[in-house]
């Protein structure tokens, strides 16, 4: 499922006093089944355009296409409950939306209020579960008496469970140790691959756009500034410095080696960066 913005505008309590443009001239398109990532400094719109993406806000000027949906300014509220059957989120500390009183009834909770019954949401609850590794000893658990890592793992399920063909991580990582950042990541970009779906990214960790998104999508202001694949985007470091933006620290490291004669190509992240090194002692080795 294609994603597309057409000069869309957002505008927080429109018609009000308190009236605060969000979003301008937002223009883009997410392909299907890759990848992708959305980066930005603090208040530059990230946010609001995964919301209009799930529907969460209607624009208030432009469309958004989501192949057979279409989101205007005149779209009612109502209206969005079929995008959400198409789009998972899962927000910042997902585990805040916790709420029943075993972990299977949490994830089962998605499903059933879409129309399935309790066998088929019983299902794909557990097969969600399974995907995110938390295996049955817990599904009778209260998810209140599971760790921090466990609980967001049960929030994901939920969003699993609901089988979106696009799903949409903001800062998904966030609060957690580096072990289990990099578990999460793992599992986002297998879920990616294995099931082909849709992945949209939110992040300041310039590190994970570099080694596991496609297509990169930088807002600053409200508006969209660049696009392209990661290497397009990272290419150019006081570009990225000048819009408060990080280089991935492989990117950085090559670049110091380059200003000392060593000659590295296309670098962003570390495993890459020591592939060429090696091949590069290696060739010296036999010289």
């Amino acid at each position: 499922m294609a994603i597309n913005f057409n000069q869309v505008g957002f505008t927080y309590q429109l018609g009000t006093p308190f009236a605060t443009e969000s979003l301008f001239d937002v223009n883009f398109e997410i392909p299907t089944g890759k990848f992708t990532a959305i980066i930005g400094h603090t208040g530059s719109g990230k946010s609001t355009a995964a919301q209009l993406i799930d529907g969460l806000v209607i624009p208030t000027l432009g469309k958004i296409e989501l192949e057979e949906i279409t989101l205007l300014p005149t779209t009612v509220a109502k209206a969005t409950n079929k995008v959400r059957q198409h789009v998972g989120m899962v927000f910042q500390f997902p585990e805040a939306q916790l709420f029943e009183q075993t972990v299977l009834r949490d994830v089962m909770f998605g499903p059933k209020n879409f129309g399935k019954s309790d066998a088929e949401a019983k299902a794909v609850a557990q097969a969600a579960l399974r995907t995110v590794g938390m295996n049955d000893i817990f599904d009778e658990r209260s998810p209140f008496d599971l760790s921090g890592g466990q609980m967001r793992r049960v929030a994901i399920a939920g969003v699993l469970a609901m089988e979106p063909e696009i799903l949409i991580l903001d800062e998904p990582t966030a609060g957690l140790d580096p072990k289990g950042q990099a578990e999460l990541m793992t599992l986002f970009a297998n879920l990616q691959k294995e099931r082909e779906m849709t992945v949209i990214l939110i992040t300041h960790q310039m590190e994970y756009v570099a080694q596991y998104a496609e297509h990169v999508i930088v807002f600053e202001a409200g508006t969209v500034v660049k696009t392209g694949t990661p290497s397009e985007v990272f290419a150019d470091a006081e570009w990225l410095h000048a819009k408060q933006l990080d280089v991935p620290m492989a990117k950085q490291f090559a670049d110091l080696l380059a200003d000392k004669g060593v000659s590295v190509h296309d670098i962003l992240d570390l495993d890459s960066l020591a592939d060429q090194l090696a091949e590069q002692l290696k060739g010296a080795a036999h010289v």
